[in-house]
């Protein structure tokens, strides 16, 4: 059911505009990919097609740009870990709201929000945002829509309820939360009080969440320890459940420029065509493992792969 062509020499921007890895992407409603990315201009818009239409955000992020949701009134909402904030654009690159302090995280794993947050889910219909705070937290933490904070769940462990590195969030139609605990190797799911309902294992250190087309997307990091870096058949893959967490299918067989090979997926989105768009972090994870990112026709790889579906 997953059969991609991998494209990485798919898109054209302005020779000015350089980054090292992107850290997260998402489309618009004018079927617009919104590209965020680690480097001074972090904002890039392309068509689907690869053409670049504009670009914004320049001194207004850190160096860690995490996450990018567009929600379903179509404002952007992109979450920095680095000053720890989560923050509301229009699609015309204004800034609305920020949520957090910049540069003021709270205490380590405190469970007050915000330490490195790292993702957001946005329900119009139950007024409520929903961002997880992953790195220096291990939180779920639940807003309405002008940003006053509501409830908080979450706590470090491997319990249902508790996370290792909560690192990315998204929610289906019902309204129901599936939250990917990176380090614990599972995505869970929880109503928008923070009940525990489920969770979906089988997965290897799944590091991004997307539903589309009422199936669940996975991103899986691959190897984190050099103890298992010859293990075959963990990653990084793609991964399509179904929203009762049955495995329907697989992509990717592990790091490399093979055909089905990929770096580190980090973010992803899918387009009306089932094409799907990555946000890899080659920097941050192949140089956490203390590798090298490899070149790819002459140049350094930054990040930004499209996988074309076959059909």
């Amino acid at each position: 059911m997953l059969s991609y062509i991998s494209k990485i020499d798919w898109y054209k921007v302005p020779d000015e505009i350089v980054w090292d890895e992107v850290a997260g992407i998402s489309i618009d409603h004018e079927n617009r990919l919104i590209v965020f990315v680690r480097g001074e201009i972090p904002v890039i818009i392309l068509s689907t097609n690869g053409e670049y239409i504009g670009s914004f955000g320049k001194g207004e992020f850190t160096k860690r740009a995490h996450s990018v949701r567009v929600d379903s009134e179509n404002f952007y909402w992109f979450v920095d870990d680095g000053n720890h904030t989560v923050s509301k654009y229009n699609s015309k690159g204004e800034r609305l709201l920020t949520i957090g302090i910049p540069d003021k995280p709270s205490k380590l794993h405190s469970g007050i929000p915000f330490n490195r947050c790292t993702d957001i889910a946005v329900d119009y219909r139950n007024g409520a945002l929903f961002i997880s705070d992953g790195y220096g937290n291990s939180s779920v933490h639940k807003y309405n829509l002008d940003g006053e904070l509501i409830t908080s769940w979450g706590a470090p462990g491997t319990d249902p309820g508790h996370f290792n590195i909560v690192h990315n969030i998204t929610m289906d139609d019902s309204g129901l939360l599936y939250v990917a605990d990176r380090e614990n190797h599972r995505v869970q799911i929880f109503n928008q009080d923070g009940k525990f309902i489920n969770q979906i294992v089988n997965m290897h250190r799944p590091c991004t969440v997307t539903i589309f087309d009422s199936k669940l997307y996975v991103g899986e990091l691959g190897y984190g320890l050099p103890v298992s870096k010859d293990v075959p058949n963990i990653g990084p893959r793609i991964s399509l459940y179904s929203l009762n967490g049955e495995l329907i299918d697989r992509w990717g067989e592990g790091f490399g420029y093979g055909e089905k090979q990929l770096m580190a997926p980090h973010g992803l989105t899918v387009d009306s065509d089932y094409n799907i768009y990555l946000a890899e972090v080659c920097v941050a994870v192949l140089g956490s493992l203390g590798l090298e990112v490899p070149h790819y026709n002459g140049t350094v790889y930054n990040g930004l792969r499209k996988l074309e579906k076959v059909n």
